[in-house]
């Protein structure tokens, strides 16, 4: 398949949350989503690393959109602002999202 260089302007990625469960044996559970977040060019990377953002402002600001992210019913949520923001109130989610954005941004595999 042929590169081509005008992109989408977003992209989709798994998203893998991992935190602690209730299991007597303490193992931790994981959780997949799809996510969807603005593709951003090299300048405007550069530029929003350098601010300095905390991680979640960060993601509020590239984070546009997902699929398979449930309620506690298993009812799947519509992306909203309200939504978003809630999701980025978990600290775990924080990590799972901001791996997920930096790997498909640049397009780097993470090595185990």
């Amino acid at each position: 398949m042929s590169y081509v260089l005008s992109k989408n302007p977003t992209f989709t990625v798994a998203v893998k949350i991992v935190e602690p469960g209730n299991a007597v044996d303490g193992q931790f559970e994981e959780h997949e989503f799809i996510a969807e977040f603005r593709r951003l060019k090299r300048d405007e990377t550069m530029t929003l690393l350098s601010r300095n953002l905390p991680v979640y402002e960060a993601l509020s600001d590239v984070l546009v959109g997902w699929s398979g992210l449930k309620d506690e019913r298993g009812s799947e949520l519509p992306f909203t602002p309200e939504y978003r923001d809630a999701l980025l109130q978990i600290p775990h989610a924080i990590v799972g999202l901001w791996d997920a954005f930096l790997i498909g941004n640049s397009g780097a595999a993470r090595k185990n």
